[in-house]
């Protein structure tokens, strides 16, 4: 199995992600799934786009996709940042590819 596709599944950023890989672990889950245990604190859409707009303050989201490709890539990198946001989900509220968010 692919290490990085699980890791990403509690976070973006390797270190806590692998931290909070270890914790899920180590607890007593009771056979719990894993994506049941890590997407219980997924933002709905409609919290995502509210946490999106934050971040992007005076910009609109369909702007971002048009950005030249280093300042589009500059701000998918930060809305990667927010917790409880998938990658899937930040590509269908830009309406990119998910690749293009994963890669950024």
């Amino acid at each position: 199995m692919n290490s990085e596709y699980v890791l990403k599944m509690f976070s973006d950023d390797n270190r806590v992600a692998t931290k909070k890989f270890k914790e899920f672990n180590e607890a007593r889950n009771n056979y719990k799934c894993l994506e049941e245990q890590v997407n219980r604190n997924r933002l709905t859409d409609t919290e995502a786009r509210l946490e999106i707009k934050k971040l992007l303050g005076t910009m609109e989201i369909a702007q971002v996709k048009s950005l030249p490709k280093t300042k589009r890539n500059e701000v998918l990198q930060k809305v990667k940042g927010i917790e409880g946001l998938s990658l899937r989900q930040a590509a269908r509220i830009f309406g990119v590819s998910l690749n293009l968010v994963f890669k950024a």
